[in-house]
């Protein structure tokens, strides 16, 4: 089982996980109110797509070494997700956001739908990692 510090760099994770979130969502309504264009837009959205990746990937190979099972399987379907997501993206494309794409309605309530539901993912995972550090902080106490 991890120790303390490793909920503390997990929640730290989720930390930025979620102001990648909260970022996206305020680039989501820019693009829907006209205050930013469509290019802009998925500059901006782009740029944080790998990272997050990255960062969510490298903390569930983590979960896997320390034997942390429950919270890699909690983790599991948004690693599915990315690599969907990613995999999906086309030839000749800017990315995961597109700007010739972006501008379709259906198109913009898809990515905000599933901007609010990494929203509520990652608040759930963030409380999920405060209660599995202080158990472990419990743990540790109860040793001594």
């Amino acid at each position: 089982m991890a120790g303390p510090l490793f909920f503390c760099a997990q929640l730290v994770d989720s930390a930025i996980q979620l102001f990648f979130t909260i970022y996206s969502i305020i680039t989501l309504s820019d693009i829907e109110c006209d205050y930013i264009n469509a290019q802009e837009c998925c500059k901006r959205l782009n740029q944080f797509v790998l990272p997050e990746m990255v960062l969510h990937g490298f903390f569930s190979i983590l979960f896997l070494f320390t034997g942390n099972w429950i919270l890699l399987a909690l983790n599991l379907p948004l690693i599915v997700w990315h690599v969907f997501r990613y995999q999906k993206v086309s030839k000749g494309r800017l990315g995961v956001y597109d700007p010739t794409e972006i501008h379709n309605r259906a198109n913009l309530r898809q990515f905000q739908r599933e901007v609010y539901a990494k929203l509520g993912f990652h608040l759930i995972l963030f409380f999920v990692y405060i209660y599995s550090l202080v158990v472990s902080l419990v743990g540790m106490a109860n040793e001594a």
